[in-house]
């Protein structure tokens, strides 16, 4: 019994302390451009409403469930993009819980007629919460089921956070780094310290398109290469692959790892998921649906990883003074 408590205890407090390195992330990272990056806000030439779900190892009970909602549009007399990013997420049977909501602003350089740079920053608040009543500690097991003893402990945890960013972009070709969680903010739940790791983005891509005498622009076919990684404390995620679009269909996959650079220790190799992507989109609507199929040890248990984007451009491109954009996939 007294190693059942012991061991109860120990899971705790692994738990509460080390998830911070848990941040969100989606499959379909172009459908929200403003989480992956706030000098995006405003590059669309239409304002836009994005919508994104993501439900991550459904086999795994209570595991991560994931919701976001941005909008951004641009001034086109300030150069400015501003944007609103909200996001959910929760996981585990202690229910917990992390809420974001960040606006965003970026500015606009036009370096030349086909070369553009924009900055941006995001300010915003965080708010972490835990139902410490769905939780069985190691004193409560031992006492038979009783109210358990827990010190210095709250609830909630609300904080400022703050990221930037940075795009360089063409026409075909756009490369970015941006920096979350700069202020590294102590997101502890317990009374101690529990700082929240700089997190690093790098992602970038290509665009080529395979009739580029088509001027009607619903019959123009693509080939588009992307990646994107992301280092956190000593966690790194790299994604890459391609997509394919034609009228109004998209299809794209892409493989999620580093196993040949990094394993993070002997028998456990840097390997994810293969992802594949689908989507429809029209002048101003675009529906993207992902599956990540498991490639790692939790491939057994996980069931993959399902991902919904629905994406509103609040215009038309005709109704718009037509000015350089990223042509990155939407999905």
């Amino acid at each position: 019994m007294r190693k059942i408590a012991f061991l109860s205890f120990l899971v705790f407090v692994l738990f509460v302390e080390n998830v911070q390195a848990q941040d969100m992330h989606f499959t379909q990272f172009y459908s929200s451009p403003v989480y992956l990056n706030p000098a995006m806000t405003g590059l669309n030439v239409c304002d836009r409403v994005t919508m994104v779900y993501r439900n991550q190892w459904p086999g795994i009970s209570r595991a991560y469930s994931s919701y976001l909602v941005s909008s951004d549009h641009y001034i086109p007399d300030a150069k400015l993009g501003v944007g609103m990013l909200m996001a959910h997420d929760q996981a585990g049977s202690g229910n917990l819980m992390t809420t974001i909501m960040s606006p965003s602003v970026a500015y606009e350089l036009r370096v030349s007629q086909e070369f553009g740079i924009r900055f941006g920053i995001q300010p915003g608040l965080t708010q972490r919460r835990i139902n410490y009543k769905k939780l069985v500690f190691g004193d409560q097991i031992a006492r038979g089921g009783d109210v358990p003893t827990i010190e210095e402990s709250k609830p909630s945890k609300t904080y400022f956070d703050a990221g930037t960013g940075i795009l360089f972009y063409t026409k075909q070709f756009w490369g970015g780094f941006a920096l979350n969680h700069m202020n590294q903010p102590n997101e502890s739940l317990t009374g101690t310290k529990s700082r929240v790791p700089v997190k690093y983005t790098l992602h970038g891509g290509y665009s080529h398109l395979l009739n580029p005498d088509e001027r009607d622009e619903a019959k123009r076919r693509s080939i588009t290469s992307v990646f994107h990684y992301r280092h956190q404390k000593k966690f790194d995620q790299f994604d890459f692959g391609l997509y394919y679009r034609e009228n109004v269909f998209t299809a794209g996959v892409w493989y999620r790892g580093l196993n040949v650079v990094k394993q993070y220790k002997r028998g456990y190799q840097n390997n994810d998921a293969i992802c594949l992507i689908v989507g429809l989109q029209n002048k101003r609507t675009s529906f993207g649906y992902s599956y990540d199929v498991t490639i790692s040890k939790l491939s057994s248990v996980s069931q993959g990883a399902h991902e919904i984007t629905l994406s509103y451009q609040l215009c038309t491109r005709k109704k718009k003074k037509v000015r350089l954009t990223v042509d990155c996939p939407k999905f």
